[in-house]
């Protein structure tokens, strides 16, 4: 009897210890996981989304713009550039992007720049989702147009006449820029040189009429 009662104290203390270990290593798994940005590595999943160019008023679920947005408005149309760690996708736009902008940065930098572009001054904006603040972290929902949450994602940020008011507009680009019929880097610079020149002509024609409160 008292060997029964010592084997059941101990399958006790054996069952205690697995479900403490079980519940430690639970608080600490969704405490790391708390901490992770779940983003769409889109390259890695072998997703081209079937989007459009098209610039829009429209932000994500009608958010309001980003203060650094709207601020750097003020000087020129704005490129967001959104990237990160471990994502085949992001590196195959990495060099195509600098080489459209003439900028040079790590990968794992928090880099911004004022660049001339077409006579223009453009507000350049890397974000390196796993490397940033959480400023510009967020922003990339306002402007996820089509509800992809994934990376690599590209916006640029002009100006529209909209009703009788100037306001912001926006298209966002994702993934490696396929679905747009770019399958090389060579294309991929030409497809964005195209959009800058839009945005940039969209910009000065209204920009006389934009303020920025």
């Amino acid at each position: 009897m008292k060997k029964f009662l010592a084997l059941q104290i101990c399958a006790l203390l054996l069952v205690s210890g697995a479900l403490g270990g079980m519940f430690a290593f639970t608080s600490v798994y969704n405490e790391v996981r708390s901490g992770i940005v779940l983003v769409l590595c889109l390259s890695c999943l072998k997703l081209e989304p079937k989007t459009n160019a098209e610039f829009t008023f429209n932000t994500a679920d009608d958010r309001p713009h980003a203060d650094f947005v709207l601020e750097n408005l003020s000087q020129g149309p704005v490129f967001l550039h959104y990237s990160g760690d471990a994502c085949a996708g992001c590196d195959v736009m990495y060099p195509v992007i600098k080489e459209l902008f003439s900028v040079e940065f790590g990968k794992q930098d928090m880099f911004s720049t004022i660049v001339t572009f077409e006579n223009t001054s453009v507000a350049y904006i890397y974000v390196n989702i796993h490397h940033t603040i959480d400023e510009l972290r967020d922003a990339q929902v306002i402007y996820d147009k089509d509800h992809i949450g994934g990376i690599p994602m590209f916006t640029v940020v002009t100006l529209g006449y909209d009703n009788g008011d100037v306001k912001p507009k926006y298209t966002t680009l994702y993934g490696t820029l396929a679905t747009y019929g770019c399958d090389t880097d060579a294309q991929r610079l030409v497809f964005l040189q195209q959009l800058m020149d839009q945005s940039i002509e969209m910009y000065e024609q209204n920009k006389p009429g934009y303020q920025h409160q």
